[in-house]
This record gives structure tokens, sequence and C-alpha cells, in this order.
């Protein structure tokens, strides 16, 4: 007897069975036509009234039409995603267009480039750095430099980001006790150009002494100072004139000051082409849109024009502002994102007036971000001249000041 696997299907009833079959619409309601508001997620739209600036859009390259027009011939060209890994058909012309105008922006032999920055970060040090590396880091290091090191598993030594001599005293314990242990571990120094927890520069200099005479490889991460430091924008190499050969390394974002999305690291032959078959973050995700690729060639070419120097005479003009005003800034006067807060008794008295200040700029339409201990605005370098909308941001700043300190 045949069992009820092997048992022919009835043609007959299959085709009834299927004559009867009425499913249900995929999409509802196909009659009605959606507007864009209800499309897409309700977000700060400015106006003649309404300033944000609590995006990142320093170089206003979000607002640049050559660019989103050089962006809509490449998705005509390319569609829009490549649906791929970069190792598999993930790769266009274009990546490796950018590839190498990014290492020649740099004056490194080689880059590569991620699809996101915080990956871009986070695996390329966990790329390198194995459980039996020391590394070296800020106590306040972004939240990407964080993963990466978690998933390394390396020992972790943290100094303070403004203060050199903190590093130094770290070393000097480590060497010690290999010293004494007669055991020695490969080194890192992993840090932030720019912190962006307190927008201050970190004195590279210094750090590249004792790093150079402890043997210690250097990572150095320039989100923040990219297309902001430098004459041609190059960052804190350019900025204390340090050569390239004395980095191990740069990694940073693509979604600062160049205004797009993805990531890069940019150094030797040797070191990039490990990240190939060692970065996972690169290896096991789909590369970054064409499109997308396309727009930071063009920011990156936009430098040329040197758009940035105009930010820096901004972020030093708006720096002195706040001071002039009444507000304690902690980031320095170049910098694009600016972190302040108010001179107050105690933690508690500020933040609760912080939190005043920033729900007036909000109800008066100024935008920016509220972090837990202070405020932080993102200048767009259009400001520079919109003087109308300048002397706006600083009159509502001016007033929220007054009314939270009268509270």
């Amino acid at each position: 007897m045949p069992t009820k696997k092997s048992q022919q299907i009835d043609e007959n009833l299959l085709a009834e069975r299927l004559a009867k079959f009425t499913p249900g619409p995929l999409v509802q309601d196909t009659q009605h036509s959606k507007v864009k508001n209800e499309i897409e997620i309700p977000a700060v739209e400015e106006g003649e009234n309404v300033i944000d600036l609590a995006k990142t859009n320093y170089l206003n390259i979000l607002d640049n039409e050559d660019i989103k027009k050089r962006c809509e011939a490449t998705i005509c060209k390319y569609g829009v995603g490549t649906c791929g890994p970069r190792a598999f058909y993930g790769t266009t012309d274009v990546h490796l267009e950018l590839e190498e105008l990014i290492a020649k922006f740099f004056g490194m032999q080689e880059s590569i480039v991620y699809s996101y920055g915080f990956i871009a970060i986070s695996s390329s040090i966990a790329a390198y750095c194995k459980k039996s590396d020391v590394v070296f880091t800020s106590s306040n290091c972004n939240v990407a430099i964080q993963q990466g090191l978690q998933m390394a598993r390396s020992k972790v030594v943290y100094f303070d980001h403004q203060e050199p001599e903190t590093f130094a005293v770290e070393v000097e314990k480590l060497v010690a006790q290999e010293t004494k242990s007669k055991k020695k571990a490969r080194k890192f120094l992993i840090v932030e150009g720019v912190s962006w927890k307190t927008g201050k520069i970190l004195p590279l200099p210094a750090f590249l002494k004792i790093a150079e005479d402890n043997k210690i490889r250097v990572f150095l991460e320039e989100s923040y100072s990219i297309g902001v430091l430098g004459d041609k924008g190059l960052g804190l190499m350019e900025y204390f004139d340090i050569d390239s050969w004395r980095l191990d390394m740069i990694i940073a974002t693509l979604e600062a000051a160049i205004g797009s999305i993805g990531g890069f690291c940019a150094g030797s032959h040797k070191t990039i082409e490990h990240q190939r078959l060692s970065g996972s973050g690169y290896i096991f995700s789909a590369s970054l849109p064409t499109f997308l690729v396309q727009a930071c060639i063009e920011s990156i070419n936009l430098l040329n024009s040197k758009p940035h120097h105009k930010l820096n005479i901004l972020s030093e003009k708006f720096h002195y502002m706040l001071l002039e005003l009444g507000y304690q800034v902690e980031s320095d006067p170049l910098c694009p994102f600016k972190v302040f807060s108010v001179k107050t008794k105690d933690d508690n008295e500020r933040r609760t007036t912080t939190i005043a200040i920033h729900k007036y700029c909000k109800q008066n339409k100024l935008h920016f971000i509220l972090n837990d201990d202070s405020l932080v605005i993102n200048l767009n370098v259009e400001l520079s001249a919109n003087t109308q909308k300048y002397d706006q941001i600083e009159s509502i700043l001016k007033r929220a000041l007054k009314e939270s300190l009268a509270v």
C-alpha cells in the first residue's frame, strides 16, 4: 500500500482548489495615494523662522544641488544599491575611485571604504587588536571605539584626552610591568582627533612623541576634523603639520563634514589589505550604495575650494559670542559643533537650567541637541553669509539664558 508521501497528486482536485483561492491584496487601500507627509517620519522643516542646528551639515553639503544632480545621474546608471558585499558583487568602479581618492587625499598608500561609519571604526579596531594586546585610549572615547575594543577583548588603558602626561604615566607603568615579567605585548594608541564628547582638539604632537618612543602603533580617529581643520581640510595631521607616515592608520566616518554615509580607513598597503579579509564589517555588509559613494567623491573634491576656511571663521565667531552671552563653552573655538552649558552652583541646577534653555529655544523654533550635561549646536557654513539668521540665533540664545536664570 503506498504511503501518504508517495501518493500521486490529484490534478483535478488541485485545479479546483486553485480556482476557488482568492487571496487578499498585499497592499490595503490601493485607491488612496499617500502624500509626502504621510510617508516620511516627522522632522524639523527649516523655514524663514525655523532654524535646525541639530543636524550635521557643516559645509552645507546636504543642500548642494550640484551634488544631488550627480547622485541622481549615478542612480540612473547603477541603481540605488549594490545588494552585495564588496568581496562578491558589491564593488563598482565608483567605489574604487573613492578609495583611490581618499588614499591620495591623505598621502597614504591605500584606503578601504565601509558602508557605515560606526562599523568602519569598530570593525577596523577588532581586525587588528587581539586579546593579548594593550590598547591606550581616552576615558571619554566615542561609542564606536568602545564597541571595537569590546569585540577585540584587548586590555584597555585609559588616559585624559587633553593631557598627554596621563598617557605617559600609563605607558611607563606598562613598560615597568613588562620589564619585570619579561613578557611584552603589542601596544596601540587609538584616539580621536576631536573628542565627540567635549569638542576639544587632541594635542597630537605630544601623544605621537610618547607613542614613537615606546613603539606604540597609532590609529587616529578623524571623524570631526576632516573637512574642518587644516588648510586643505586634511584634519589634525595637516593642522599640526605631521607627515602621514607617522600614523599607522587614519579612521573616520564620511558622515560629518563630508555629508554622506559610510566610513573609511587609510594606511599602508599591508595595513589596509589585512582588513579586506579580517574586517567583519567590510566582509559581511552590503557595500555602500553607489550614489552615496559619488556624493563622497564630490564632497572631497569640493574641499579644493576650501569652504572650511569660512567655517573656521564662523566657528570662532560663534564660540566667543556664546562666551559673551554668559555661556560656559567646553569645545575648541575651531570645532564646528559647540558643546556648552551654564555656570551654576551644582550639577542638578545646571541640568535643570540647560533643560529650560533647550525648551525655550525649541518653543522659539531654534532646534539643537540636549545631552545629559550639556547642549550641542552643529554649525552650518551658510550662517556666515546669512547675518539675519545668525542674529536671530544670538537673540534667542540670549533671551533663553536670561529666562532660565530668572526662574
